[in-house]
């Protein structure tokens, strides 16, 4: 409802014979373009008084018009940039306003009934901004006095750190009008008036810390001229907003002036030190998205080959690190590096599912070694096959034991056809094959098998992962049939009889597979319910998506007994509950079946029955001397983890059957505060997945940019081709070149 505000119409100077009567216009759903095009129109027609209604947002009102006897009033909450460049005409907001209210404004006068955002009159160099209660951050930043002209800020409450930063001119009244003792022009050290090279900052009724007081800052006394002034403005600020003036006049105050016209010339070349002892180290470290991924994929490294237009670089490079590139990192993968991605805290992470799919590895594999030995790997799944994809890429001789008539592991017998397409994982498994891989398909190993293969083959990796699903210990158990084994033999392509109603026990992703196959099978989504003792652990969007075609989701629950229509389960409020149901699938757990294994190497195994090293090192390597466990068998992991095992698994036999020390890769992750994502600007997320090695932050990674190299006051830094060289004799350590690097791969160290 519209308030009687006092009008600010009579004492607008030059107003008075050209008063119309005022023009009501409702901006309820207008875009902010067709309404600034309105008041344009307006104000060309000759309409001296508008009146806004229903404003919610709209931006730029006011924007550049130079009308000195227009005035907008507005009703509503008007959006950012409010009075950006205006030249002449009278805002007054009937509420709060957001941020960037003046920005750049020359002329005019802008009053605020109520609170304002961040980055109020930022490079502001005249008229008038009245804001009647607090206000946030770097409000007043750069605001200049130009030729004859002088900005006036005046904020009747607080404000937030950085009042006044890098203020050039005018003058910036923060009134404190209920005299607070805390938080009243911020609380971080050194950020009021830090900066300031012109203009004055006015502040009532506060005993300022000492702290606070920012670089270039100086208090001053108030002059009797000072004092006339601040009555005058104060007096108008009172008028405007219906208040008295006369308790906030009679109070303390603090008078805020520059020390000098460069408050930070000791900071740049030549006056900086000559020597610091401090100078830059350049050294590449591992960007958070590479660190986070399980299997190491170096996503940054890879994409400065495809910035320099280097592809097949680029390639070779990830064959250096997985087999499963595409079929993972394309479809199945999590993509914990998008969740690590600093790009992701400006605008939306490297699409690197896509990059997957768009540099499809195509190349024929390559080996990069001509070792001799003959390795032995049972089990084809995410963790044998990297492990023998890279033994063979060294040279040796590999064979792989597989039970299922495919290899694959998981990625073929358990995960959907949707998540991954049979064609796409057979993609990757070929480059396997290439490398001279011998699969032994349909054959599993028993003990006289393993004891046979133990002779034959110089080292043997058990990769057998984790098949044996986990039946929750309730009664009638028997009714329950292991989701691992189900998705065998819907994947099989099987004849599956599940009935109408469906339980899942469990809401992990392997879960989400069941339930899809369940769907497939033309079972309703009506029809399917997921009980889970916790929230579902499961891919967040695809339970969504799930939800809306009508699968019930149901936690915590707790199921208590399975009968063969039905079963019950404390339902989430502790009460118990029975429904019919035809078919329960377990998607709980699973464990490895190391039946065929010596003795002696079953007892490295823990409990549950999955393997860990027995000098508890990241060793994979049994108290057997030719005997490693890898993969789901030492834990469940994801394909990713699997895949990271693998790896080190290979290098750690390589290492041993050449007699040398196995050291297992080490990252030295790039700490974040040395990465500056505000210094780019935020891109379009429609831009083609080519431009993606651009829109990379290239994290610990140097692009060869040379920003350093032109950076350095001293020209301390050279590069030649690749190769960076600094000459310590012109290095004061200034560190330019370390805030000019925003890789972070420059840092100073000590001398």
């Amino acid at each position: 409802m519209r308030r009687n505000y006092p009008s600010l119409v009579s004492n607008t100077p030059g107003n008075k014979n050209l008063l119309t009567e005022k023009y009501v216009l409702d901006a309820r759903g207008m875009h902010y373009r067709e309404l600034n095009k309105k008041i344009r129109e307006l104000a060309e027609n000759g309409v001296t008084r508008i009146l806004l209604k229903n404003v919610r947002g709209q931006r730029y009102i006011g924007d550049g018009i130079t009308n000195p006897h227009l005035v907008i009033e507005i009703e509503g909450v008007p959006g950012e940039d409010l009075g950006f460049g205006m030249g002449g005409p009278t805002i007054i907001v009937y509420g709060p306003g957001q941020n960037a209210i003046g920005n750049t404004m020359d002329s005019g006068k802008i009053v605020i009934h109520g609170l304002a955002g961040d980055a109020l009159a930022y490079g502001m160099r005249g008229g008038k901004l009245f804001v009647r209660d607090d206000v946030g951050y770097r409000v007043g930043i750069h605001m200049k006095a130009y030729k004859d002209k002088s900005p006036l800020v005046v904020i009747g409450g607080t404000s937030g750190d950085f009042l006044g930063e890098y203020m050039a001119g005018g003058t910036l009244i923060l009134l404190n009008r209920k005299n607070q003792q805390t938080l009243v022009c911020g609380a971080s050290d050194k950020t009021l008036a830090t900066g300031i090279h012109g203009g004055e900052i006015f502040i009532f009724g506060y005993q300022l810390p000492e702290h606070l007081l920012g670089i270039g800052a100086v208090i001053s006394e108030t002059t009797k001229e000072d004092q006339q002034k601040l009555i005058h403005i104060i007096k108008e600020f009172a008028s405007d907003f219906a208040l008295d003036p006369e308790p906030l006049i009679n109070r303390s105050v603090i008078k805020i002036i520059p020390a000098g016209s460069r408050p930070f010339a000791k900071f740049y070349f030549p006056s900086y030190p000559v020597n610091t002892n401090l100078k830059p180290e350049r050294k590449e470290r591992t960007s958070p998205c590479e660190a986070a991924c399980p299997a190491g994929v170096p996503t940054s490294r890879f994409l400065r080959h495809i910035r320099h237009g280097e592809i097949v670089q680029a390639l070779e490079l990830l064959d250096e690190v997985t087999p499963f590139r595409y079929s993972c990192c394309g479809f199945i993968c999590p993509h914990l590096c998008m969740e690590a991605c600093t790009r992701g805290k400006l605008d939306f992470p490297v699409r690197t599912a896509e990059l997957a799919k768009r540099y499809r590895v195509d190349l024929p594999p390559k080996k990069i070694g001509n070792y001799q030995g003959k390795i032995a790997v049972i089990g084809a799944g995410p963790a044998g096959l990297t492990a023998a994809y890279h033994l063979a890429r060294l040279g040796y001789t590999v064979a792989v034991y597989e039970a299922s008539e495919r290899p694959g592991g998981k990625m073929y017998q358990v995960i959907s056809r949707t998540r991954l397409p049979l064609k796409d994982l057979e993609h990757d498994l070929k480059r396997i094959a290439d490398l001279g891989v011998n699969f032994f398909t349909n054959t599993r190993v028993d003990a006289a098998k393993f004891k046979d293969i133990l002779k034959e083959f110089d080292y043997v990796i058990v990769a057998i992962g984790a098949h044996q699903g986990i039946i929750p210990p309730v009664k009638g158990k028997e009714n329950i049939w292991p989701g691992i084994e189900f998705l065998k033999k819907f994947n099989r392509g099987e004849k599956i009889n599940l009935g109408e109603k469906v339980l899942f026990i469990g809401g992990g992703d392997a879960a989400l597979d069941g339930i899809e196959a369940a769907l497939h099978l033309g079972i309703s989504p009506q029809n399917i319910m997921v009980i889970d003792i916790k929230t579902p652990s499961g891919n967040k969007t695809q339970i969504k998506k799930l939800e809306a075609m009508g699968v019930t989701f149901r936690y915590p629950v707790f199921l208590e007994e399975v009968s063969k229509n039905s079963v019950t389960f404390k339902n989430e409020i502790a009460l118990k509950e029975s429904i019919s149901i035809d078919t329960v699938i377990a998607f709980i757990n699973e464990v490895p079946a190391f039946d065929f294994l010596p003795p002696k190497v079953k007892l490295d195994l823990d409990a549950r029955g999955f393997f860990s090293n027995p000098e508890k090192t990241c060793s994979f390597r049994t108290s057997h001397p030719k005997i490693s466990i890898v993969g789901d068998a030492n834990s469940l992991g994801l394909v990713t983890t699997n895949i990271g095992r693998g790896r080190e698994c290979a290098r750690e036999v390589h290492a041993l059957l050449q007699g040398e020390k196995y050291t297992p890769l080490s990252k030295e992750p790039i700490n974040s505060a040395n990465l500056h994502p505000e210094r780019f600007s935020p891109k379009d997320p429609s831009l083609p997945i080519e431009e993606e090695c651009w829109r990379c932050l290239h994290c610990g990674v140097c692009v060869q940019c040379d920003e350093c190299v032109q950076a350095c006051p001293r020209n301390a830094w050279k590069r030649v081709g690749e190769k960076f060289y600094l000459d310590e004799t012109l290095c004061g350590g200034c560190g330019t070149c370390a805030a000019a690097c925003k890789g972070g791969v420059i840092q100073m160290v000590p001398r």
